[in-house]
Order: C-alpha cells, then structure tokens, then sequence
C-alpha cells in the first residue's frame, strides 16, 4: 500500500499542485529565506545572539533561514483550479479541503476491505477523488512544513534551544508514511470501484 500510495501521489500531484502556484511560492520561500539571513546576520553583528564563533553562526542562521523559507512556501496557496464542483452527501464541497470519507466507504479502505457493493460504487468513485486530491495537497504542504520546522528546530537547539523542537518534527514526521498507506488504501478502492459495471 505504501508503494501505491507513492506511484499514486506521482501521478496526480501534477494535477492537484498548480505548476505556477507552485513557482510563485518557490520564489515567495526564497525571498523569505534572504530576507531571513539579512536579518539575523544583521542581529548577530550587532547582539551577538548566537552565542557561536563566526563558522557555528553561520551554520545556525542557515538552519534557521532555510526553516522560513520552507515553512513560507508550505503556507502559500499551491492547489489547481478544479471545473466542477464537488458534493459529499449533497453537501458542495471545496475538492481541496476533503480529508474523510461517508461511512458507507470508510469500509472499502481499511486493511482488509470487502469487496465493494454496486450501489456503493459511486460513492467511491466520488470520494476517494476526492480524498486522493485532498491528501495529495497534505503530503506536499506537510513535508515542507515538517522540513522547514525540523531544520528551524535543530537551529535553535544549536543555540541551546530546548531539545525538544526536533524531537516533536519527527514525531509529526512519521505520520507521512501513515499518510501515504491511506492514500494507497483509497486508490485501492478507487480501483477496485472502476472495475464494476455502472448500475442503470
């Protein structure tokens, strides 16, 4: 299921991250970074914050920098626009933001699912769709984000920052795996769904 989730996360990430959107946050992240480093170098020639000799300051004020420009990229606004609009039981729904599923599917995407009902068909189709393009969005935001707080974590440990910050990135970290064995889990069904002749 983690090998799914990964070839399925390759293949539609094209679809659910805008390339454009994707570029305008790249150099948003960059200019944060610059902007970053200009400012704690500045602080750093002026209070000496660091507490490190000249090569450890550095390496700090890198960590840190790379940590905002990472953690910058991962809150800009990176989804593609999507022609129709999406419902979950009748409900519209914003395509980006579906993270869950209705009950009756929910069963399709556990360990060990049944094989699916012909009148549950459809709703599979619709919300593992709909699921794949929300968790899709998660993986590529919450690595940057978990990134950009581990390297900005392990600068301030550096500089005698509680341990503690890069311990809880890590630990938020393993939940991209869990993640991706979900997002497998759906295309899974999603497949499976497809594979059913269409009730009249």
């Amino acid at each position: 299921m983690f090998r799914l989730g990964w070839e399925t996360y390759r293949q539609v990430v094209h679809e659910v991250v805008s390339p454009a959107r994707a570029r305008r946050a790249f150099g948003i992240a960059v200019v944060c970074t610059v902007l970053a480093a200009v400012v704690m170098t500045a602080l750093e020639a002026a209070v000496h914050w660091t507490g490190h000799d000249a090569p450890g300051a550095a390496v700090v004020i890198a960590l840190l920098s790379l940590g905002v420009g990472s953690v910058a990229f991962a809150c800009c606004r990176l989804t593609a626009p999507v022609a129709p609009n999406a419902t979950i039981n009748g409900r519209e729904v914003r395509p980006d933001t579906a993270r869950s599923l209705r009950w009756s599917v929910q069963r399709y995407v556990g360990a060990r699912p049944p094989a699916i009902a012909p009148e549950d068909r459809e709703a599979v189709l619709v919300d593992t769709a709909l699921f794949r393009r929300g968790v899709t969005l998660d993986l590529t935001r919450g690595t940057a984000l978990i990134g950009g707080g581990l390297l900005a974590a392990t600068g301030l440990t550096v500089v005698g920052a509680p341990p503690l910050w890069p311990v809880l990135m890590v630990i938020y970290g393993a939940n991209l795996p869990a993640t991706l064995l979900r997002l497998g889990r759906a295309e899974r069904a999603r497949r499976a769904a497809e594979a059913l002749t269409p009730r009249p």
